[in-house]
């Protein structure tokens, strides 16, 4: 019905338009020859209405054609490019429902997502530490943080060494509606709420690097260069750690903000040399971000009405100094207006075309400079500047996303969010299609592999003369939403990504074994064939998790205490007669509860 409505609307305004611009020409014609020159005018005019409406409407749908893609041009576990990091092209996704306040109303900027008291701090803590260790796996935080940076500097200096004190780090956050939505008084929102970076996984990451990792906070920097960070992000954070410097780039000073220094000039030369982006030919960089040593980049999970969605490259449009990124739209897909309605906007919706932000992930001052990418998904939201809305697919059902993915290698978690984006976007009216915008993935598929680098460009975002690598990261896309596995997750010789997280079974690690936990936990009957019973003692919380003997996710539900299972998969088709495998997650430890094996007979 959704699809079937447009097109039926449209049909509709298509013959009004035909059948009323005919209707009153002949009036017109029949008026004029009565002499009834009033008359006459007054079809003439209702005739201009309707042959524009036809006209327009006939634009739109010639416009309109292959508007959306929901097949995309590569199959699913078609990966191309090479991975990065310790483990190439692994992407971590925690999940954990109490992470926020699932009655969070999100609409009182004095109470909304980013307050404390809708984010469970503790929860997000050890979420985070899940995100290091698993990308390492190592034991601890700063074992896997030795590792990251150990790895990193293999591929940017050619020795494998670790975090040296004195070495500078900057975070960078997404908090780039500061520059028209601050309350001067307050430093706040003034207007409306943002899906921006949660100021609990900063404050989880700062804790990893300083705490756990002993490095010092005068060597941490925070911004958003463009603008300038809210105090709903500084304040928690100055409380703890004072010593960091949070970054101010227009001018306010005041509560423990530090101002940038001075400008890096031309430091981005777009490889269009303006033939796509006139008004864009180069760009400033922050001294503080173009000297780091180490750049983190925390970037929000939403769609985007220009580019289909925003991710970690997209979060670089704020690192430049200009005020506002409007010179940077031509490098997007919706060039003139947001979502494409108009026609004029002629959007740039075929593949190989030339993407700004293939340029901003092989920067070596941004992408290439980038020791952790991390998407935060804890409040996700349909549009950069819409605020966050509730998640339907499965495993949130109506909740907020309530997630956090992180990985070494930027094409990769952008290639897992995008998949997550679209299948929400099923789902989800909120999002208004926009993940499923015309060549959406292109920039990822340049960012891969030369080989797709848009006809006459070579990409060297430095204007130095040496072209950026040939491939920057691994893309490809998940075998389907409900099991979402990638190549790795399938194969122990796949070549692509490998999607780390309670939900997926992989066959390259051990960090999925069984933790048999002390848990009175009741399931019976094991062998059914109507309905299946599950009851954890002490209501305690839980996910569900049903699957096959390949390692494919059937089903998932959370379960607070009883609950009783009819058979039915996620995707609501009768569970077939066999051997499964039932999971189930302890909710606050993040561990096994029990696994065993059930018969649907």
């Amino acid at each position: 019905m959704r699809a079937a409505a447009p097109i039926m609307s449209g049909f509709v305004m298509y013959l009004l338009g035909l059948g009323g611009s005919v209707l009153f020409f002949k009036k017109t014609y029949l008026k004029f020859k009565q002499a009834k020159y009033g008359a006459a005018l007054l079809a003439l005019l209702c005739f201009l209405i309707f042959a524009i409406i036809f006209n327009i409407q006939d634009a739109r749908s010639l416009y309109s054609k292959n508007y959306y893609i929901t097949d995309l041009p590569d199959a699913p576990n078609s990966p191309m490019g090479v991975g990065r990091g310790i483990f190439p092209g692994r992407v971590v996704w925690e999940w954990n429902a109490v992470a926020t306040n699932k009655n969070c109303k999100n609409t009182d900027i004095n109470n909304c997502c980013i307050h404390p008291a809708n984010n469970n701090q503790d929860t997000i803590s050890k979420m985070a530490a899940n995100c290091i260790k698993k990308l390492s796996d190592k034991k601890t935080v700063k074992e896997g943080w030795d590792g990251l940076f150990k790895n990193f500097n293999q591929r940017k200096t050619g020795k494998s060494t670790g975090y040296t004190t004195g070495q500078t780090i900057f975070i960078k956050v997404n908090n780039g509606s500061a520059m028209w939505n601050t309350n001067s008084t307050t430093m706040g929102w003034k207007y409306n709420i943002q899906p921006e970076t949660t100021p609990a996984t900063v404050m989880a990451i700062l804790t990893q690097l300083v705490d756990s990792c002993g490095i010092p906070q005068e060597c941490i920097y925070i911004g958003e260069p463009m603008s300038h960070l809210f105090s709903h992000l500084v304040d928690p954070l100055l409380a703890k750690y004072p010593k960091v410097k949070y970054l101010e780039g227009q001018g306010y000073t005041a509560k423990g903000r530090t101002l940038i220094s001075g400008w890096k000039k031309d430091a981005i030369v777009y490889s269009d040399k303006g033939t796509v982006m006139p008004d864009a030919v180069t760009d400033d960089l922050c001294n503080e971000m173009y000297n780091a040593n180490y750049l983190i980049n925390i970037a929000a999970l939403k769609a985007h009405a220009r580019g289909g969605v925003t991710l970690c490259a997209k979060l670089h449009f704020g690192s430049q100094n200009r005020g506002g990124a409007d010179h940077l739209h031509a490098g997007l897909i919706s060039v003139a207006g947001n979502d494409m309605i108009l026609p004029i906007d002629k959007p740039r919706k075929d593949y190989g075309m030339y993407r700004v932000l293939t340029d901003l992930i092989g920067h070596e001052k941004l992408g290439g400079n980038t020791v952790l990418f991390i998407v935060d998904g804890l409040w996700g939201g349909p549009e950069a500047t819409d605020p966050s809305v509730k998640w339907q697919m499965a495993p949130f059902n109506n909740n907020w996303p309530n997630s956090l993915f992180a990985s070494q290698d930027e094409v990769a978690i952008e290639s897992v969010c995008l998949d997550f984006l679209r299948a929400e976007a099923t789902v989800n009216t909120a999002f208004k299609n926009r993940p499923f915008f015309p060549a959406v993935d292109d920039y990822l598929h340049q960012a891969a592999s030369k080989a797709n680098w848009a006809k006459g460009i070579t990409y060297d975002p430095e204007g130095d003369g040496t072209e950026m690598p040939a491939s920057l990261g691994v893309h490809e896309h998940w075998n389907n939403s409900v099991n979402k596995q990638y190549s790795k997750n399938i194969s122990l010789n796949g070549t692509g990504i490998e999607l780390i997280s309670t939900f997926v079974s992989s066959l390259n690690t051990g960090i999925h074994g069984v933790n048999q936990l002390n848990s009175k936990v009741t399931i019976f009957p094991t062998m059914f064939s109507t309905e299946l019973h599950v009851e954890i003692g002490n209501n305690n919380d839980a996910i569900m998790s049903v699957y096959n003997l390949k390692g494919q996710l059937l089903f998932q539900h959370h379960v607070a205490g009883k609950f009783t299972w009819d058979g039915e998969t996620s995707n609501g088709e009768a569970l077939n007669k066999g051997l499964y495998v039932l999971h189930l997650r302890d909710l606050r430890t993040n561990r096994t509860i029990t696994s065993c094996k059930i018969t649907r007979n």
